[in-house]
């Protein structure tokens, strides 16, 4: 009896729980844990197609790919919106979608400042050709 009561009783406003609520907040739970055990495997592919995107492949449909990934990723919080659980996967689509940007931008940087220090090299090759080849017409 004791265990029926804590199980029933809501301490917080003192009322009593029915077992069609408590079946229902159940059932609710596992439908949870059932929609977070498919979109795992989302989520893990997602992130590991965002570490390995290259910006500098010319292949259109891999940012498709993650970009449709995202939107699968969100649109399990838009069905329950009114569900704050389910705000965990707007939360990891907003955060993977923050990360490919940052990563495409800083893999287009890295590849600015690659480009730059060749062209500097090549400047300082060409300094040291003028120099060689000034000293050489000034002797």
């Amino acid at each position: 009896m004791l265990l029926s009561y804590g199980l029933f009783n809501d301490h917080a406003d003192g009322r009593v729980v029915s077992k069609a609520e408590l079946s229902e907040k159940l059932s609710s739970n596992a439908e949870f844990e059932e929609m977070i055990a498919e979109q795992r495997a989302t989520v893990d592919t997602t992130y590991k197609q965002i570490m390995s995107f290259d910006p500098k492949v010319q292949a259109v449909f891999l940012e498709n790919d993650i970009k449709n990934s995202l939107s699968s990723i969100k649109s399990n919080y838009q069905r329950k919106a009114y569900d704050q659980r389910y705000k965990t996967f707007l939360q990891v689509s907003q955060l993977y979608n923050d990360l490919f940007y940052n990563r495409r931008e800083l893999k287009g940087n890295n590849s600015d400042i690659e480009n730059l220090n060749k062209s500097l090299e090549d400047c300082k090759l060409s300094t040291r050709q003028l120099r060689a080849t000034m000293g050489n017409q000034s002797r």
